[in-house]
């Protein structure tokens, strides 16, 4: 069983090295995989056979939780999920999530039986502040955003199907690219009667300036529309126009385009890097690179918009399974994918790593929307219909963070 958890272990790191596995976290994932959702109430799903099974009694079989070995199979769990926040100022947020209940039946499982269906309801759930975090409302939604067949890319936790539409406008996309959108911050929406544009053919969607819908002409070179769960990583957009990511196939690279992805430049990390982990930038000419020197992690830096790069010099502590965020003030906001977690802060011209002092127990990727960073659990597993915060906000550049009301069912 140890083996079967290192290789999921390995696996998840592989697919999205910003976001921490402990075991609580692999099972959860291997529980958010195998569901399978509807617009309105989950119908039926049978879930968590082969390897998931095993790696669902091996983790958690004391607490009867798993659907596979027999035990206590009337217990519900109960999963968030994040996904979107959206900032247009300091002031005036919105963050869309998800509440879902898994009822098992109330008889026990036999253990030589079938595997039966199980229940799962799910609920998205609007929530809206007009005073930077300190207060949330419920808002009324229009229908379920879409979790695939959707026409473009869905990256977790920050999800292309709820984005803003133009200035003063939210728009929230559905199944089968229906949308609706809003200009009074949720308290009424309007559904669109064309289908959500999904670009040109060929085309990739990704979050520019502003939360904006963007669309680039082509795919960074070697990647390709993504089928699986868990989308590739997602491309940054800086400040002056650029957009940027990481090489496929852990190459020592980054790619950007300056042209709205017309063309694609590969920028080689150079020296002994062995793989690139992530890319940072704010305004495209100051960049940062997560990478690994064999098995040791490495920052690398450019100060020309990649052309050419150097590792920061004299800087201790560095997080190993790191992800890394630039904010406007050019601090580098770094996240460490281990089980012992923590965020750290590099400050332009500094050489020690500053953890914060408010770190959040295991955040995933952060994220910048309308000044604002984002970070937290972003997802969240329990035995009780109670579940905790799935995102926290800061409007001060990580010194103080803010909790965002747990969705409720």
């Amino acid at each position: 069983m140890k083996r079967v958890e290192d290789l999921l272990r390995e696996e998840f790191r592989r697919r999205d090295p910003g976001v921490p596995t402990s075991r609580d976290e692999m099972l959860a994932r291997v529980a958010r995989v195998r569901r399978r959702r509807s617009a309105a109430t989950a119908g039926l799903a049978t879930v968590v056979v082969g390897v998931a099974a095993a790696v669902a009694v091996g983790l958690h079989g004391s607490t009867g939780q798993s659907v596979g070995g027999g035990g206590d199979t009337g217990t519900p769990q109960y999963t968030g999920e994040l996904t979107n926040v959206i900032f247009t100022d300091a002031s005036h947020g919105y963050v869309l999530q998800e509440y879902c209940g898994l009822v098992l039946p109330p008889q026990g499982l036999p253990s030589d039986g079938p595997t039966p269906d199980l229940h799962r309801q799910c609920r998205s759930q609007l929530l809206v502040t007009a005073d930077g975090g300190r207060s949330w409302q419920e808002r009324a939604l229009p229908g379920d955003p879409a979790t695939k067949e959707t026409g473009v890319e869905i990256v977790r936790f920050h999800s292309l199907m709820f984005w803003v539409d133009q200035p003063g406008t939210l728009a929230l996309g559905g199944w089968n690219r229906r949308y609706w959108t809003t200009t009074d911050g949720g308290h009424t929406w309007h559904e669109s009667s064309t289908p959500r544009d999904v670009g040109p053919a060929g085309s990739l969607a990704v979050f520019g300036p502003g939360d904006r819908l963007a669309f680039l002409a082509t795919y960074p070179p070697g990647r390709s529309p993504s089928t699986e769960w868990w989308p590739k990583t997602p491309v940054l957009a800086a400040s002056d126009g650029s957009f940027w990511v990481t090489c496929e196939n852990t190459s020592p690279c980054v790619q950007v385009t300056r042209n709205q992805g017309q063309t694609w430049q590969t920028q080689p990390l150079g020296g002994s890097v062995t793989a690139a982990a992530w890319v940072a930038t704010a305004d495209g000419q100051t960049v940062y690179a997560g990478a690994r020197d064999g098995s040791e992690p490495q920052l690398l830096r450019s100060t020309d918009g990649g052309t050419t790069w150097a590792p920061v010099p004299d800087v201790t502590g560095l997080p190993e399974h790191s992800v890394g965020t630039v904010l406007p003030n050019g601090d580098l906001v770094m996240i460490a994918a281990t089980e012992a977690s923590g965020m750290y802060r590099l400050k332009p011209g500094a050489t020690t790593l500053e953890k914060f002092a408010t770190a959040l127990a295991h955040p995933s990727t952060p994220y910048l929307t309308g000044g604002v960073l984002v970070a937290g659990p972003m997802w969240t597993e329990s035995d009780e219909p109670s579940l905790k915060s799935l995102v926290f906000i800061s409007p001060d550049n990580g010194s103080t963070w803010l909790a965002v009301p747990a969705p409720t069912a």
